[in-house]
């Protein structure tokens, strides 16, 4: 197993992500995450990258995909790595999301955290306006 994933409050969750990403990964991650949106609209991520060493094909495409699907439902995204040589991941995620994405070093694991749970992710009403996303459809095999 490469991620663990904790509970980090009511909307948010906390992923230990460890050295090379599958899809599998992804499976059980998307099905937290979208559980969370259908009950509240959006979720909270705080990604923590311990000895990272990418993704599989497999995995980068199930990311995109999620990315794609969910690209106004996540509120805040918090990247924590062992030294800021990592920062390039929250720059590489902004294109890919709505969210506010913040990076952290580990030695700042609690306030990102603490970050990520004081980010008030509410229900959209129907009359919000989003960004146009593509849809997840446009991005099946």
């Amino acid at each position: 197993m490469t991620v663990a994933i904790n509970t980090l409050g009511w909307v948010a969750l906390e992923l230990a992500v460890k050295a090379k990403l599958d899809s599998s990964d992804y499976q059980r991650f998307t099905a937290l995450a979208e559980d969370r949106i259908r009950n509240h609209g959006e979720v909270n991520l705080l990604v923590r990258a311990t000895n990272f060493r990418g993704w599989s094909p497999a995995a980068l495409w199930e990311d995109l995909r999620f990315d794609v699907a969910h690209y106004d439902d996540v509120f805040r995204l918090a990247l924590v790595a062992e030294d800021s040589s990592k920062e390039w991941m929250a720059t590489l995620s902004r294109p890919f999301t709505g969210a506010r994405v913040e990076f952290f070093p580990d030695s700042e694991l609690e306030s990102a955290r603490e970050w990520v749970k004081g980010g008030l992710a509410t229900p959209r009403s129907s009359g919000s306006a989003t960004r146009p996303r593509p849809k997840a459809a446009d991005l099946s095999v």
